[in-house]
């Protein structure tokens, strides 16, 4: 018996499929589209009784929504990759750090790894000495800053902390793959 204040929901596959593409229809961007999603997921998981949370059904349309939501990271993650090779490419600091800083560290690390899938033997060779030097130039300019041996002042010596963070990083990968190739 149902209580006043409540709702139940029936959800299928079919209308959990309906839902999420609409979802992803109604979404500004990839990232926004894979937030509702796994709001989607929070609320099926939070609202399906216990009975129905090892039955077939459940499972059926469970898997509706986490299907969408791993093409919505991957999506994402092509997005993101394109955009730093396409930074690397144009030697843009600032999106190079914007990428960095709206991805988790593996996220990072993975779209500049199809990322640096894109770039040929010399172009790899051309990017990794630029963010090489790049970076040697920055900690050397933070060091001499500082005043102190071994201590950096990026502010004094006027270097993003956050653009030497995500520098670091593509450098260490495009160092790598270009030792690989």
């Amino acid at each position: 018996m149902a209580v006043e204040n409540e709702i139940a929901l029936l959800l299928t596959p079919e209308t959990v499929e309906a839902l999420c593409r609409e979802t992803i229809k109604q979404a500004r961007n990839a990232s926004h589209a894979l937030a509702a999603l796994v709001s989607l997921q929070s609320l099926i998981s939070a609202t399906a009784r216990p009975s129905d949370r090892h039955t077939s059904s459940y499972e059926a349309v469970k898997a509706v929504v986490d299907t969408h939501a791993v093409e919505m990271r991957a999506r994402i993650l092509a997005e993101n990759a394109e955009a730093l090779a396409q930074a690397i490419r144009l030697r843009n600091l600032a999106e190079v750090a914007r990428s960095h800083a709206a991805l988790s560290r593996n996220g990072f690390w993975q779209a500049a790894q199809q990322a640096i899938r894109r770039f040929g033997p010399d172009d790899l060779d051309i990017a990794a000495a630029w963010a090489n030097g790049w970076c040697r130039d920055a900690k050397a300019s933070a060091q001499a800053a500082s005043g102190f041996p071994e201590a950096l002042d990026f502010r004094k010596a006027g270097v993003s902390a956050t653009e030497y963070a995500a520098m670091s990083e593509v450098s260490l990968y495009l160092s790598e793959a270009a030792q690989g190739k």
